[in-house]
Order: structure tokens, then sequence, then C-alpha cells
């Protein structure tokens, strides 16, 4: 496994990881507010079709203190990937490279964040 990765120039190094994931961590602005990146595996059965999938759970967490009373808050995305035991590497790999445009456009994101109905 990957001791440390870099994502938009934030290091995290791993603090922890076992065979149903991992949990790493950048304290570079303070012990008290870390960014954090854990992941996590199950085992789970695709209720459609009852065949055996994996599921991922990714979590970016940013802590931080709002500094007009010094309250200590979170903001979290997640992101859950369920793939079939079926699925070949394509289709993985496009749904993923959708899944990452969607993210990257700018409209989407405002969209859903403001409450898109």
């Amino acid at each position: 496994m990957t001791s440390d990765l870099t994502f938009n120039t934030v290091v995290f190094k791993k603090a922890w990881d076992n065979q149903t994931g991992s949990e790493r961590r950048s304290s570079t602005r303070g012990v008290n507010t870390p960014d954090l990146l854990i992941v996590k595996h199950q085992d789970a059965i695709q209720a459609q079709n009852k065949l055996p999938m994996k599921r991922h759970l990714t979590r970016v967490e940013r802590v931080n203190v709002d500094a007009a009373d010094s309250t200590q808050y979170s903001v979290s995305f997640y992101v859950v990937a369920e793939v079939s035991e079926r699925a070949t590497s394509t289709d993985v790999s496009t749904a993923l490279a959708t899944f990452k445009a969607a993210v990257a456009d700018a409209d989407l994101l405002a969209a859903v964040l403001n409450g898109e109905s």
C-alpha cells in the first residue's frame, strides 16, 4: 500500500491501515486542524441481482476552527464506489472517468451544493 499521497498540494501521511481501510492525515495547518483522507472497504451484495461486489468509501475531511468563537467544524466529501465482481477494468475506468468529469465541472457542483431540486 502506498504510504503517502498528495492531492491538491496536501500531503497525506499514512496514520494506519488494515484489511478494511486506512487513514492518512496532514497536520500542516496544525494538529487540531488536520486534513484527513479515509478509505474503507467492504464486501457486499448488489440488491438488484444478488451478485457479490466490493464497496469502497473514500472521504476527504478538512477540520477548521472558527476565528470568532474557536468552534471546531469540518467539511467533508465522500465518494462510494460499488464494483460488481463481474465488472471489467474498462467498466470501472469508464464510470470513474465520467464521475471525475462531473466533479470537475464547476456548474454541476455549484448546482448540487446550492440545493438543486
